[in-house]
Formats: C-alpha cells, structure tokens, sequence
C-alpha cells in the first residue's frame, strides 16, 4: 500500500492520474479534502462498494456521500435537480457544503442506502478537486475511519486496519477543518439539515432566502 506525499497548493498532476486510474479499475484511494480524509472508489462500480463497505465495517443502510468534478454532474447522479441546489452549489461550490438530491433511479443502492435521494459535493481542495477531475466521473467521499469513529483531519488519524486495505494512500498534511461538511436536504420541502458541519445553517437559510 504505497503512500504519496503531495504538496497541497501544487499538486502533483502525475500522481493524481496514477491515483485516479485506481480508482477507475475499482481499487480504493485515501485523500484529503478542505474537511476530513475521505476514502474514494468509483460511484459506479458495485465491487468497489462492497470493499469500501467492507473496509469502514458500514451498516449497508447507511447512504454514501459522492464528489463531483462539476455541477453539471448533478444530472447524472439525480433524476431531477431541485432549483434549489442550483442556487447552493453556485453559492457555496467548492466548498463543504453536501446538497441531498433525488437519486437517478439506476444509481446504486449502496450510495442511496435503499433511500430515493443521494448526497453530494464539489470540494474546495485542489488535490480533491483534481483528482475527481482526472477520474472524470464522481467518486465516493465517506470519511476515511472505521464507522462510528473520529473524522480523521491527518493520515496519523487514520485507523491502520483502514489504511492497510487501501490501494493508495495520499497524504497531503493535516486539512483545513476538523468537521465534516454540511449536509443539507432540498430534496423535498420542508428542507432540512441533516448533518451540522464547516457551513452555519444560518447561512444557507440566508441564501435561500428562507428566513
């Protein structure tokens, strides 16, 4: 399991797409983001899934958040795009805001955990950020612990049995935020945060115009 060092603000292009390609042949990678590490397979690809289900010990029923390389990615993954998460993701993307949308109806249940809705994001972090880029499809973006666990902001915060089954590891020093991102819920109204994290509530109400 070999780990790459990279430098956060001049990321290593090469490494990413040797990186990326792991992932497109359905092994696992562990990167950072502007919040926590997070673990990395391919959305698509249930084989993959299933290892990095496997690995983190996550109840199936528990859904998977997915990282996108653009907006426009929300078609992909959602059978219909909410005005609303049109107007988040140009407010607050990049950046650890985790909008919940209608999952396409192929998408995987593994990512939806059997639900009709799928999370997802477009990092701020430019090793994140290219390397959703390089695989050219969404990724998962599950925090890199066992499930249950602290999120890890550092490599050494990462428990070893999680470490020890990933295919690449990249370490890129300690991220710029300890919480997770915020996952907000536009799927039907009411919306509804889901999970506290790096963005205020208050501020998302504000840009929707909510309050």
């Amino acid at each position: 399991m070999p780990v790459i060092t990279i430098d956060p603000n001049a990321p290593d292009e090469q490494a990413l797409r040797e990186a990326a390609a792991i992932i497109m042949q359905g092994g696992i990678v562990i990167y950072p983001t502007e919040t926590v590490y997070g673990i990395g397979v391919r959305y698509d690809d249930e084989q993959a899934l299933a290892r990095l289900f496997d690995l983190k010990g996550r109840a199936d029923r528990k859904p998977v958040l997915l990282l996108l390389q653009r907006s426009e990615d929300l078609q992909r993954i959602s059978r219909n795009v909410p005005p609303e998460a049109l107007l988040l993701a140009e407010r607050f993307w990049p950046g650890p805001l985790t909008l919940v949308v209608p999952a396409a109806p192929d998408l995987s249940r593994a990512l939806t955990g059997g639900g009709a809705t799928v999370g997802c994001r477009i990092s701020s972090h430019p090793v994140a950020a290219a390397l959703a880029l390089a695989c050219g499809l969404p990724i998962t973006s599950t925090s890199a612990n066992l499930s249950g666990g602290p999120n890890p902001s550092s490599i050494a915060d990462i428990p070893s049995d999680v470490i020890s089954r990933a295919d690449i590891v990249i370490d890129a020093g300690s991220t710029a935020c300890s919480l997770p991102s915020t996952v907000y819920d536009v799927s039907r109204s009411p919306f509804r945060l889901v999970r506290p994290g790096c963005i205020a509530e208050s501020d998302i109400i504000c840009a929707l115009n909510l309050r």
